[in-house]
């Protein structure tokens, strides 16, 4: 036993790295649809349609860019109030994905969180209609994860005691129901753990998560990415991940990261995480602003055969082209550029040269 789980079930390095050489390299995107604040329109009834035929026009985007993978967050909110009319409405995204040849990383539970505890916590039925969102903003709304107080500790709906055994049973129903499909390539289990000043605040809730994935046994590999990397790490030894991330690259199957930091450092970050022996995918980069740029980063990441999904496709509601609110203080920057995304809302590129890239290297590996 280690940390209060059984670890046997962690895939070898051999049966992991057996099986990232069995798959094309991984290129892709984190996806919300341009049409949607955060994707919650594409789960409700009412918007679902008009979110549908908008996905349908931007996968064919994506796949005429030659990506073959999207990230995307599975909303808790409407598995818990339409659990099978949930599992449809994926069913539907899965088939639409299968008719591009795209692949799914589902992402299930998340550390950015608010610094201030709701109220309600938790809604009392599914949204309806669009969402209203904020012009000017990065994620669509003035109030959010990287404004207000933070030196706070953020709130996460499992800080409430009896909203933890049922987002553990979507964990559970969600992996059961699709662990052997082909079109979800790898299970995210918990996006940036320990952020939003919550340090280890998490941790027995990931390790749960995946003591309960264990217990399925997908075919699909496991994962939560390290983000944040002290001043050194990838240069001395002394310098290491604080413990709820370290945890999350001892549960992962395979080794995914998140990186927006300038090419220097990503690839000290990618040095030291190589000596996990296990492949490596970054599930979350592209911040132009900070010079963490596709041209630099894409090709490294083809020749290394690290996995790619950038942040971001087709610009819209959420916003996130935009710079983070709080590098609008940091001086010496050029907030002209787009921080995310790849497409102007009509389609046309931010910049050719990027899409010209991103058409030569996942053009190669779909011509193997």
């Amino acid at each position: 036993m280690e940390g209060g789980i059984k670890m046997g079930g962690r895939w070898s390095r051999e049966r992991i790295n057996a099986w990232y050489d069995g798959h094309p390299w991984l290129i892709g995107c984190n996806y919300v649809p341009a049409i949607t604040l955060h994707n919650i329109e594409l789960w409700q009834d009412d918007t679902r349609e008009e979110v549908m035929i908008s996905v349908d026009r931007e996968l064919t985007l994506l796949r005429e860019t030659r990506m073959n993978s999207i990230r995307m967050f599975m909303p808790f909110q409407a598995w818990y109030f339409e659990r099978e009319l949930f599992f449809k409405k994926l069913d539907e995204l899965l088939l639409l994905l299968e008719k591009y040849e795209i692949t799914l990383m589902p992402v299930l539970f998340n550390d950015c969180a608010p610094f201030e505890r709701p109220s309600p916590v938790f809604p009392s039925q599914m949204g309806k209609g669009w969402q209203p969102y904020d012009i000017g903003h990065h994620g669509g709304k003035a109030e959010n994860p990287f404004t207000g107080e933070t030196r706070k500790t953020g709130w996460i709906l499992f800080d409430e005691e009896e909203w933890r055994e049922p987002q553990y049973k979507f964990a559970e129903e969600i992996i059961s129901r699709y662990k052997k499909e082909p079109r979800i390539i790898i299970w995210d289990l918990w996006n940036e753990p320990g952020n939003s000043n919550r340090h280890a605040q998490s941790m027995e809730y990931m390790e749960r998560v995946f003591e309960i994935a264990r217990e399925i046994d997908p075919d699909q590999p496991l994962t939560a990415a390290p983000w944040a990397y002290p001043e050194g790490f990838g240069i001395s030894g002394e310098a290491q991940l604080e413990p709820i991330q370290k945890r999350a690259v001892e549960l992962s199957d395979i080794i995914t990261f998140h990186q927006y930091e300038n090419f220097d450092r990503v690839k000290q970050v990618v040095e030291e995480l190589k000596k996990e022996g296990r492949p490596l995918v970054n599930t979350e980069w592209l911040n132009r602003i900070l010079g963490n740029n596709i041209r630099e980063l894409l090709p490294y990441f083809y020749e290394n055969r690290i996995g790619s999904y950038h942040w971001g496709l087709v610009a819209g509601k959420s916003q996130f082209y935009l710079p983070w609110d709080y590098l609008r203080e940091v001086k010496g920057l050029d907030l002209s550029l787009w921080q995310h995304d790849l497409y102007h809302e009509d389609f046309t590129p931010y910049d050719e040269e990027e899409i010209s890239l991103f058409i030569k290297y996942g053009g190669m590996e779909m011509r193997k």
